[in-house]
């Protein structure tokens, strides 16, 4: 693939991408580093003249593999992001370090509420499903078997529902 088509699967991915962000971090400045962070990965691995050896092999669909790139990559952030957080005398562990942007929906926002207070393995797999991927698709992105994808959508969802009904 050139440099050209990259820039406009970026175009048509950067939604995806920014909602991606968005799931694993509430700061506006990070949300858009870790945009700038998977697109230069997504980059690099459709590239051709990189020669990654994570370049797309076409054994998902483009969507699912960017998507992968995505996730990975945001759940480094938020591991990174944690042990920053671990050793600042400021850190609070009651509060949760994901959250949208503050022009979203009300009933976005309650999700998205939601959605940060679950662990993260529930969260992927729950932020994908919102993103219209099905379990197969899933279970290739994060690299788990289906029933494995099906089982922790099952749990995030009553885990969701619980948090749901206390706001």
């Amino acid at each position: 693939m050139k440099a050209p088509d990259i820039t406009r699967l970026l175009r048509d991915f950067a939604l995806l991408i920014a909602r991606v962000a968005a799931t694993y971090e509430k700061d506006t400045a990070l949300q858009e580093d870790l945009i700038q962070d998977i697109s230069l990965l997504v980059w690099r691995a459709l590239d051709s003249t990189e020669g990654s050896k994570n370049q797309f092999r076409e054994e998902s669909t483009l969507k699912t593999y960017i998507a992968r790139i995505a996730h990975n990559r945001a759940v480094d952030h938020v591991i990174k992001e944690q042990r920053r957080h671990a050793t600042s005398k400021e850190y609070d562990e009651s509060s949760d370090t994901f959250s949208t942007p503050a022009n979203s929906h009300e009933q976005v926002l309650d999700l998205m509420s939601g959605l940060h207070k679950l662990k993260i393995n529930y969260r992927q797999v729950i932020a994908l499903q919102l993103e219209g991927f099905s379990f197969p698709e899933i279970a290739t992105t994060l690299g788990l078997s289906e029933d494995a994808v099906a089982q922790r959508a099952s749990r995030a969802k009553q885990q969701l529902a619980k948090l749901m009904n206390r706001s």
